[in-house]
């Protein structure tokens, strides 16, 4: 699990570079074309996406174990795809093969930027929030909103910053907000063992395996805005049950 825990050792200093090498090898055949084909074809720069992801986790020796708690049942119109623990840019190239349809994500500035990993969502449509910038994240909030009107998915952590040591941060208000406002399902997912592959500030990808669950799908037809501080407490309810949030030390 994604709690603080002593971290298995580093890979060596040329077997990682061998491994990046080997992953940024495939940028030119699976994610130029995913940048190109991002404004006019989501599926198939996502199955492009998807194909990077799987041949980086096999170049890193990580392993994905997804646990889908909704039996592959996706039937609602939209849907709310929401990280509640979030501690590792490994999750870059674990989430999305993890995920049960396409999904624009919800992002911040600092992700959007990174090559590839964030220009190729960023050319599907995907929304970029300055959250420091009140009227820019309020207007961001309202651009999802529609897109998820529309019959768009989501993907999105309810965090604002990575943990560097497994333990939950602040719960920001905007995802509970997006999703009652459009009416969304929410899906809420828990990560065991991304940091323990990637810790926050390292580059070298230890091997090992993770584990991504799909939580029961919640409901958000009916809510209104006073009931978000509620839906946030049941979400964090939800990843305290899964070992997720234990104190350091």
């Amino acid at each position: 699990m994604d709690v603080p825990c002593a971290l298995p050792p580093r890979p060596g200093l040329l077997s990682s570079l061998l491994r990046w090498s080997a992953a940024c090898a495939a940028i030119p055949p699976l994610l130029t074309p995913a940048l190109l084909l991002g404004p006019v074809s989501q599926g198939a720069s996502d199955a492009l996406m998807r194909a990077w992801c799987l041949w980086a986790r096999r170049v890193f020796g990580v392993d994905v174990e997804v646990v889908d708690h909704n039996a592959g049942r996706y039937d609602a119109a939209a849907y709310v795809f929401l990280q509640l623990n979030q501690t590792s840019l490994s999750e870059t190239f674990v989430t999305p093969p993890a995920l049960p349809r396409p999904a624009l994500i919800f992002m911040n500035l600092g992700f959007a930027v990174l090559p590839f990993a964030g220009w190729v969502p960023l050319s599907q449509g995907s929304t970029v929030v300055v959250r420091q910038w009140h009227a820019q994240a309020r207007r961001a909030v309202d651009r999802a909103t529609e897109a998820l009107r529309r019959g768009a998915s989501y993907y999105m952590s309810i965090e604002g910053l990575r943990s560097p040591d497994g333990a939950l941060g602040p719960y920001k208000k905007g995802a509970a907000v997006l999703a009652i406002r459009s009416g969304a399902t929410i899906v809420p997912m828990v990560f065991h063992g991304a940091r323990a592959v990637l810790p926050v500030g390292e580059w070298r990808v230890r091997p090992g395996r993770v584990r991504v669950e799909l939580l029961p799908a919640l409901e958000t037809r009916g809510l209104r805005y006073e009931d978000r501080d509620a839906l946030l407490q049941r979400l964090r309810e939800l990843a305290e049950a899964h070992g997720l949030g234990l104190p350091p030390g």
